[in-house]
């Protein structure tokens, strides 16, 4: 990465202005389809190159800037070489670093000092030598040739027949192992089980709120659906929100020399945001889905109302179907994403309608 932002830095803030003076520096500062230095002739001093193919032939007594599709340095550079390009070689040498951003990168001859590339694919060819160390970031990386300093890199497959002189720390990274039929067999019960006990406990600890989110999946889908999307971006709103006015509020404190009651501010801010991604995340997970089964599972029974038993019969049906959809291979996780919007515009259907129920009359008590 670090060689990266060294080149795209380089030919981002050299090349507009050298491209602007290509003539008073003296044929310093080349661009065209093709760019070349041809065996025997040497450039003095620094050479920026840009064009559809780069090739170095000759000698540059000074920095290498190029980028282009097809960049192959057969001469000999005295000082850096910074080239991104589809496809890089560098067959000859380079006395100081070279600092590689391409689809492919390809080194066959010398680096004097530090060798630093990032590409889909890097090879440090047979016979190639580093005279530094060898930093990377590859889709696949091979070093067959000679390193005399350390090599440290990631990539997605590393192979070494090569030498090195220094330390070697490479990380490899593994493919996602696809998960067997058990696996996915045994996270959906899992979830199953999640959902059917948070379900139970929305089920007695506020029924009104559950039956009627349960209600609102059957019979007002699209209201819900829409106040569901409403809800997913309001809770991100509303975290950053609270982090914005507690981050105002602590510093007009704090300047005011209020820093006691501006670290109060701080932490319940804290304490709120936590507490909103805390409730999103539950109903998110959770919440959403075990009320899309209990409207599901409703389809199955007449008779308003039900029975606490009954509406947890539904519950346990509902849910299967839930999570049945959502293990589909490929559209199963567009169909949850769908299901837990529904489910969420159907939690605040529900809880809007126990607002608006009108409060039950106190018993009348006679008196003789």
């Amino acid at each position: 990465m670090k060689g990266i932002a060294i080149v795209a830095v380089a030919l981002a803030s050299l090349t507009p202005v050298a491209l602007a003076q290509q003539t008073e520096l003296g044929g310093k500062v080349r661009s065209g389809q093709t760019v070349e230095v041809p065996a025997g002739q040497t450039v003095q001093g620094d050479l920026v190159a840009t064009g559809g193919t780069i090739r170095i032939d000759g000698r540059i007594d000074g920095d290498l800037v190029a980028t282009g599709g097809q960049i192959t340095v057969a001469g000999t550079v005295t000082g850096d070489v910074l080239a991104a390009g589809g496809n890089i070689t560098i067959s000859g040498q380079v006395d100081g670093d070279a600092r590689l951003a391409g689809g492919q990168a390809r080194v066959e001859g010398r680096v004097g000092e530090d060798l630093l590339v990032a590409a889909g694919q890097a090879t440090v060819a047979r016979g190639a030598q580093v005279g530094g160390d060898l930093i990377f970031g590859a889709g696949r990386m091979v070093l067959d040739g000679a390193v005399a300093g350390s090599v440290l890199g990631s990539t997605g497959d590393y192979t070494r027949a090569g030498s090195v002189g220094g330390s070697e720390k490479v990380t490899v990274r593994q493919p996602p192992e696809t998960p067997t039929l058990y696996d996915r067999g045994f996270d959906a019960l899992r979830r199953y089980i999640s959902i059917v006990l948070v379900g139970l406990l929305l089920l007695w600890l506020v029924p009104r709120i559950f039956r009627g989110a349960g209600d609102a999946v059957r019979r007002s889908p699209l209201v819900s659906f829409g106040l569901g999307f409403v809800a997913a971006i309001g809770a991100v709103v509303a975290v950053v929100l609270v982090v914005v006015l507690t981050v105002l509020l602590a510093v007009a404190l704090g300047l005011v020399g209020l820093g006691s009651l501006a670290g109060t501010v701080a932490f319940a801010g804290t304490v709120a945001v936590l507490v909103i991604v805390l409730l999103t995340f539950v109903a998110v997970m959770f919440g959403a889905q075990a009320a899309v089964g209990l409207g599901l599972g409703r389809l199955l029974f007449r008779g308003d109302p039900l029975s606490f038993g009954m509406a947890f019969i539904a519950l346990l049906l509902g849910v299967l179907v839930v999570v049945l959809l959502a293990a589909i291979p490929v559209a199963g996780g567009w169909l949850e994403a769908l299901l837990v919007l529904l489910g969420l515009g159907a939690l605040l259907v529900g809880l809007f309608r126990r607002r608006r129920e009108p409060a039950e009359p106190a018993a009348e008590v006679a008196f003789p």
